[in-house]
């Protein structure tokens, strides 16, 4: 039985080597504008595919492929997920058949490599029960003239959740009921960041058992300008939600009159000049700034609250290219100077599970 099995990875394999072309069966890339993003020695390349099956027959997917290249068409690396193993790693995904009309939503499994020199493109193949399905994706450099000055939070903030393979930012599937019923045709969240703060000694969010905001450490922090810009929109009159006796987090009455934007409860938009800045989940009536407004960067905006479509206090912002932060395209997030984990670092991006400072020194915390 045991050699039995080996065979039978061994002939996938092969056949999978040897597949023919499929036709009928189409993919997406999502977004697109695919990023060549640096978070410190490694390439991320943030983006997932979308598989359409327009053939007769349903489709079962065995194994992607990656490959990269750099501008002289020199290979990078080639990694694979496929079916060696038991059960293999393309059991990770939480689904691989797709039936014939349907589609498939893939997050790229192979988001953050070491790569010796840049990347200027990279090629994806799938190989699935009726064949091979190949294409090509160009890698674009961030926006050199997109980035923030500084974190929006004094002393040491945690990046709750970021917008790694695991974040739940990125893990939005656009062909999703939810989506579908938001008309979403981007994820403008796909490189958002979640400010909080943790106990320094114990590592948690809240004490006792976060049963009220206030008990949330983050709660009433003063949010500060990560950049020089101008107030787009500005929205403070929405009620914080609460918890009920169990710690359930309770919505704010009235949540549902706030309209499409609702889930970004009290928030700001800044033009920043080349991008927009969302700035979400202020605390009820603290804004100290209204539509129109200049501002600079260390400027004072208003206080962590827990306003909008959010389970525990927390600042949540996102860059991205329109002001609407539901049909934006998202860009990623670089600051010119910030301290992560503890060193001082130059147009730099941070992540979910970093402790993130300004790089002034009087504003840092201890």
């Amino acid at each position: 039985m045991r050699h039995r099995a080996c065979l039978a990875v061994v002939l996938l394999a092969l056949c999978s080597v040897n597949a023919p072309a499929a036709r009928g069966i189409s993919v997406t890339v999502k977004p697109d504008v695919v990023y060549r993003e640096m978070r410190g020695s490694l390439t991320r390349l943030n983006f997932d595919v979308e598989i359409h099956n327009g053939s007769d027959d349903a489709l079962r997917l065995f194994e992607i492929e990656l490959r990269v290249f750099d501008e002289d068409d020199r290979i990078l690396t080639r990694r694979y997920m496929g079916g060696n193993g038991l059960p293999g790693p393309i059991a990770m995904l939480p689904d691989a058949d797709v039936d014939a009309g349907q589609s498939l939503y893939v997050f790229n499994p192979f988001p953050d490599l070491a790569l010796e020199r840049p990347a200027a493109r990279a090629g994806l193949r799938l190989f699935h029960s009726q064949g091979r399905t190949e294409f090509d994706i160009d890698l674009a450099a961030p926006p050199a003239d997109v980035r923030l000055a500084r974190p929006p939070l004094n002393g040491i903030s945690f990046i709750y959740s970021g917008n790694d393979l695991l974040a739940h930012h990125r893990r939005v599937s656009l062909n999703s009921e939810p989506a579908r019923a938001l008309d979403m045709q981007h994820v403008a969240q796909r490189f958002a960041l979640d400010f909080t703060i943790l106990d320094p000694r114990t590592g948690d969010l809240a004490s006792a058992q976060g049963r009220d905001p206030s008990y949330w450490h983050a709660y009433d922090a003063e949010v500060y300008a990560p950049v020089d810009g101008r107030i787009e929109f500005a929205r403070g009159e929405m009620p914080d939600n609460a918890f009920d006796d169990r710690g359930t987090r309770v919505f704010a009455d009235g949540f549902e009159n706030f309209g499409a934007d609702a889930g970004l409860g009290n928030y700001v938009v800044i033009d920043i000049g080349g991008a927009f800045l969302i700035m979400s989940h202020f605390r009820h009536r603290t804004l100290a700034v209204e539509a129109g407004d200049e501002v600079r960067s260390g400027d004072y905006l208003g206080r962590i609250g827990m306003s909008g479509d959010t389970a525990y206090p927390h600042l949540h912002i996102q860059l991205q290219d329109s002001p609407d932060a539901l049909a934006a395209r998202p860009l990623p997030t670089t600051f010119a100077c910030v301290t992560r984990n503890g060193a001082e670092r130059a147009n730099a991006a941070v992540d979910s599970g970093d402790f993130v400072a300004p790089c002034d020194a009087e504003t840092r915390g201890e």
